[in-house]
């Protein structure tokens, strides 16, 4: 599914990562071993702004067609004003990368263009923050650390969207509902997790 209809418009957010590592510590000694079992994945808690009623019943036409967890959408970072770097065009992917990978290289469209940490981008329709970049090359080369982790193989030519990234998302839970009062507010939060 596209993006979400005009009507949804957000008041608040909170965007969590969620890492799959764990810090173990022995009862015994309090000696500590960290596991990273390489998953990460991006949920978010979104308060709606209050809308009339024409809007909020778009919106309850795309939640209901949604399906509870079973449809999907795209959305971007709701509070990215990015990318922090210069990206005149969208870069593709320079060296293959497998599934897990933490390090991806970007061919860049220019000299002058680079991706900065913070920066956030889309790889086969997940998204993805950029936590360390090298400078670029003099062949217009940068090579990045990504969070999460790939979802998937990459190619050389594979496409990557850095100046409008997005990922895919589902709701959290199989319920949606919307709160109104007698001065006819409406209040609805959502609360969506990565779709993988």
């Amino acid at each position: 599914m596209a993006f979400p209809p005009k009507s949804v418009r957000v008041a608040a957010f909170t965007l969590t990562r969620i890492t799959s590592s764990l810090r173990v510590q022995s009862p015994y000694s309090f000696a500590q071993t960290a596991y990273d079992f390489m998953g990460g994945m991006w949920a978010a808690e979104l308060t709606l702004t209050h809308v009339s009623a024409a809007e909020n019943a778009a919106t309850e036409a795309w939640l209901a067609g949604l399906n509870g967890m079973a449809g999907t959408f795209e959305m971007g970072p709701v509070d990215y004003e990015g990318p922090y770097g210069k990206i005149s065009a969208d870069p593709v992917v320079a060296v293959a990368a497998n599934a897990r990978a933490q390090a991806l290289v970007l061919q860049l469209a220019r000299a002058g263009d680079r991706a900065l940490p913070g920066d956030y981008l889309t790889l086969g329709r997940h998204l993805h923050i950029v936590t360390a970049a090298e400078a670029p090359t003099p062949a217009f080369r940068q090579s990045v650390t990504l969070w999460p982790r790939l979802r998937r193989p990459v190619a050389p030519g594979d496409p990557v969207t850095m100046r409008a990234p997005f990922g895919t998302w589902a709701l959290a839970g199989p319920e949606t509902s919307y709160s109104g009062s007698q001065s006819r507010i409406r209040t609805r939060i959502l609360q969506v997790r990565e779709a993988l």
